[in-house]
């Protein structure tokens, strides 16, 4: 396809002039970018830019972006290729930048992020910054990118990254992301995860944090929280009974109420931000992956105080936030979930992440069999038991894969009921 495309550039005079100068601006620039100005426009020409532009060039002359002009070929068959392997083989020379303006360049750039490393020197921002030009992560191509396109912006764009940082690690208290946004940028929006700005500051979190950059909304918004910083709270809520909250020790009094009262309640990132201590009666919590059996065992355990809580399938970040603020304080958890692969995957996950503080709960063979369905499994969703690691679920794993048929807690209840009972009792 390159040779073709080639070919195709050779046998029209009117990319001639316009490839010309491209060349030069690569020799003179040590990239692609800036605008091509064309004197005495022949009508190949007109023609040319015509069909890539779609714009009038009836004029002597014109002028228009290269940028523009290169990404135009994205709309033809020839969309992706790379015009500095082009250039060299239209020319039939190799392509050179000029050694003295690529020495004068690296000396301009790295002055230019030596102001940053400087100003946010010993600061989280400066470790960064300075990490990430060195080692060039997966954050430098963004920023790479930004300082060939507009040096100025860039400017505007880190020091934002870098005063956020620097405020978010630095204060306990929490704050919702777009009042923080406003704050420093007066753009509530400017930390959005689908901008620049956004992206940046979960990579700069990482390297504060040293943790893996996240896959998913979930985890973003899990690596903001801790960084004080509370995105889309209104979706992001979890449902428990009988959790006691404290904030400086001090009882909360809209936990304290529903403790008092037994009943189920709903919790934010935003209530969970409230307190710094959680409790479960007897420091013991039964976790539901099945909002219908929490409901159940919520209503057949209206007279026996005990604390359960609902995962609702996917484990949302508000439930991991309430489960690490409990084991903080002491408790243990109980996950009881369904038996089928994207259950055992939640439960591998939660194991990993809380280790000898959380037990599965019912994930036996024995329970398996006693309520497997005739529901097969297809093959797409058993493949997911092969990423099973917990010594506690290989078995289940294994006996699974070789039946076939998924098995659903809701057919569990009378037994987590059974085991509550007892379990609380020889607790009292």
């Amino acid at each position: 396809m390159l040779h073709d495309f080639v070919a195709y550039l050779k046998s029209d005079r009117g990319y001639h002039r316009i490839l010309e100068q491209m060349r030069n601006k690569y020799q003179s620039l040590g990239h692609l970018g800036g605008t091509i100005r064309l004197e005495k426009l022949t009508e190949a020409e007109r023609n040319v830019l015509r069909s890539l532009l779609r714009k009038d060039f009836s004029k002597k002359s014109a002028s228009f972006s290269l940028e523009l002009f290169i990404a135009a070929f994205e709309q033809t068959r020839y969309a992706g290729l790379d015009f500095k392997e082009v250039l060299p083989l239209y020319f039939d020379q190799p392509l050179s930048w000029t050694k003295e303006v690529k020495d004068l360049a690296q000396k301009e750039k790295a002055d230019f992020f030596k102001v940053f490393t400087e100003s946010y020197q010993n600061t989280a921002a400066g470790f960064w910054l300075s990490d990430t030009l060195q080692y060039k992560d997966k954050a430098y191509p963004i920023i790479n990118r930004h300082y060939k396109k507009d040096p100025r912006q860039l400017s505007k764009l880190l020091n934002q990254v870098c005063q956020g940082l620097n405020k978010a690690v630095a204060s306990s208290q929490k704050v919702r992301l777009p009042l923080f946004s406003s704050q420093l940028t007066r753009d509530p929006h400017a930390f959005d995860m689908n901008r620049e700005e956004g992206r940046l500051l979960l990579y700069a979190l990482c390297h504060y944090y040293k943790s893996a950059f996240p896959r998913n909304a979930e985890e973003q918004m899990e690596l903001l929280y801790r960084a004080g910083l509370i995105y889309d709270e209104v979706s992001n809520y979890t449902v428990c009974r009988s959790i006691m909250g404290y904030n400086h020790n001090q009882p909360h009094p809209g936990y304290a109420g529903f403790f008092k009262s037994n009943e189920p309640f709903s919790l934010s990132l935003w209530n969970l931000s409230r307190v710094d201590r959680l409790t479960a009666v007897c420091d013991r919590v039964y976790v539901f992956e099945n909002p219908t059996v929490f409901s159940e065992m919520a209503g057949s355990l209206d007279d026996l105080p005990c604390s359960l809580v609902c995962a609702s399938g996917n484990v949302k970040v508000a439930t991991l936030i309430l489960l690490d603020l409990l084991i903080k304080s002491g408790s243990h958890i109980y996950y009881a979930g369904d038996l089928d692969p994207e259950g055992l995957v939640i439960a591998d996950k939660l194991k990993k992440r809380y280790q000898e503080s959380l037990t599965l709960w019912r994930f036996t063979c024995a329970d398996y069999e006693k309520i497997c369905s005739s529901k097969k499994i297809p093959a797409n969703r058993l493949k997911k038991l092969e990423k099973i690691s917990s010594v506690a679920l290989i078995d289940l794993a294994l006996k699974m894969k070789d039946h076939g048929y998924s098995a659903y807690q809701e057919l569990l209840v009378a037994d987590y009921l059974n085991d509550i009972v007892k379990w609380q009792n020889n607790l009292a």
